[in-house]
């Protein structure tokens, strides 16, 4: 069969931190891998990075299925348009769709008439079943982790019991060619252009604001270590290993570090994802892998300055492990970013508390994210009665679900503020030039823009105007104690 797999583009996805963080759709590449070991011809388009209208790529790549990849519920809406825009050019053509967050949520594809096929979890086995199906006329309600229209506009589950959690171990390595022609834009702020690779897949914690750990069921797989370093050679010199847990394994990280360490391959810029507490546990571990690049940089989930912060996420962390963790990878010659959020319930107080911490241990390469119950996570269940707004585009980490504590103005001005904290504002701690200075030469219109945007995370009207209809707070109001307010720098 003819595939086209499509990384749809949410449009509405121009606010907040996406459009500085533009990486290669990792997920499609395993499946174009997949399919094409399974005897089919394959196509990608990155609708992100694409010129063309999905009608001219339709008419050039001629699919008899289409796939497409819905990552985050805020592509939800982009995928199930463009899945419009297929059968309206041809109904005969298949439409499947799948990824992330449409398998941790089903419900958002309610109502569509134009998807054909609900592809549940991990889509290397059975996207290739479902095209050989598709192909020979069989009865697709024999394949497991699918879900197919009922007639009333609703999906329903085939009742063949889903197998066992793929081996990573025997998967073959992502296709890079399918998307060699968009390499170039993929960029993680100033780093571009930029790589992503996989080693393990899956996370064993609970944090109650993920996902991840939800849709495999606290699962935690490895990638065999000499596939890892195979691919690792494949790959640029910007590289981001977009595991949600590093260094988990002790063992395996260990003999996972010493096989790359045997290739002489090195990168300019690695970047990994773990927790403050495997940092705290595995020092020696950090020391073993800091040789492999030129800039090591450790993406922190911080989420909180406090204890009872991390309690409230169910982070089963505690606030000094954070600050031992920042310390042992600086004192390795680790680079440290991350990530705090921004609870709707937080008072003046809790913003400066905020600032004092960032303050206190130089945590300047931080984003802020409003808290955001994800549909399909159990958060999301609880928080149902209290969200105002279910417009899947305003899930973006950015947007206000429902009245925070403070007025809605003041909220904005504070989360602003947080921002102009950071090295991103570039009349503060980081000015433009030294920016500028870090990229090649070509880079540096398109660095430009990206800096000129990422100011409107900085100006608190850009959110105002993005504020949906809230409704009335029902919680009690502040206490005189927490609602003493705080001075802004740049007020």
């Amino acid at each position: 069969m003819r595939i086209l797999l499509l990384r749809p583009y949410p449009e509405t996805a121009q606010f907040g931190l996406s459009p500085f963080f533009q990486t290669e759709p990792l997920g499609l590449m395993y499946l174009a891998s997949a399919l094409r070991q399974a005897g089919h011809s394959v196509q990608l388009a990155d609708m992100r990075f694409e010129r063309r209208a999905i009608t001219h790529i339709l008419r050039d790549s001629q699919p008899d299925l289409v796939a497409i990849s819905c990552l985050h519920i805020l592509e939800a809406p982009a995928a199930l348009g463009v899945a419009d825009q297929i059968k309206a050019h041809n109904p005969n053509i298949f439409v499947a769709l799948g990824g992330h967050a449409i398998s941790a949520y089903p419900k958002a594809v309610d109502g569509n008439r134009s998807v054909d096929a609900i592809c549940i979890g991990e889509g290397e086995t059975l996207l290739p079943a479902l095209c050989d199906a598709v192909a020979n006329g069989r009865a697709l309600d024999t394949l497991p982790s699918l879900l197919l229209p009922n007639g009333d506009g609703r999906f329903q589950a085939t009742m063949v019991k889903p197998g066992r959690w793929l081996d990573l171990a025997q998967m073959p390595l992502p296709d890079r060619s399918v998307v060699a022609r968009y390499q170039k834009r993929y960029c993680c702020l100033n780093y571009m252009p930029m790589w992503t690779m996989e080693t393990a897949r899956g996370c064993s914690y609970r944090c109650n604001f993920c996902s991840v750990w939800q849709l495999y069921k606290r699962t935690y797989r490895c990638h065999a270590p000499d596939q890892v370093r195979a691919d690792f050679e494949a790959t640029g010199r910007n590289l981001f290993m977009v595991d949600d847990l590093f260094w988990a394994d002790r063992t395996r990280s260990e003999e996972l570090g010493h096989t790359l360490l045997r290739s002489s391959e090195r990168k300019n810029l690695l970047l990994v994802q773990t927790r403050a507490d495997l940092v705290t546990e595995n020092a020696d571990l950090l020391k073993l892998w800091r040789p492999l690049a030129k800039t090591f940089d450790i993406f922190f989930g911080l989420e909180s300055h406090t204890s009872p912060g991390l309690s409230s996420l169910n982070k089963d962390a505690d606030i000094n492990k954070t600050v031992e963790a920042v310390r042992i990878a600086r004192e390795l010659g680790f680079g440290i970013t991350g990530n705090f959020i921004i609870d709707p319930d937080f008072t003046e107080a809790d913003f400066q508390g905020l600032w004092d911490f960032m303050d206190e241990h130089q945590l300047y390469r931080v984003g802020f994210t409003i808290l955001t119950p994800l549909p399909g996570t159990y958060y999301f269940e609880m928080s149902r009665k209290k969200i105002d707004v279910f417009d899947w585009t305003h899930y973006d980490l950015h947007h206000l679900l429902w009245q925070p504590r403070l007025p809605v103005e003041r909220f904005f001005e504070l989360y602003c503020e947080s921002w102009r904290r950071s090295v991103l504002n570039i009349a503060g701690k980081k000015k433009w030039w030294q920016w500028l200075k870090q990229v090649r030469v070509r880079d540096i219109p398109r660095l430009a823009q990206i800096l000129a945007r990422t100011q409107t995370l900085m100006d608190p009207q850009a959110y105002l105007k993005e504020t949906n209809l809230l409704g009335p707070r029902q919680l009690t109001s502040v206490s005189e104690s927490s609602a003493d307010t705080v001075s802004l720098r740049g007020a």
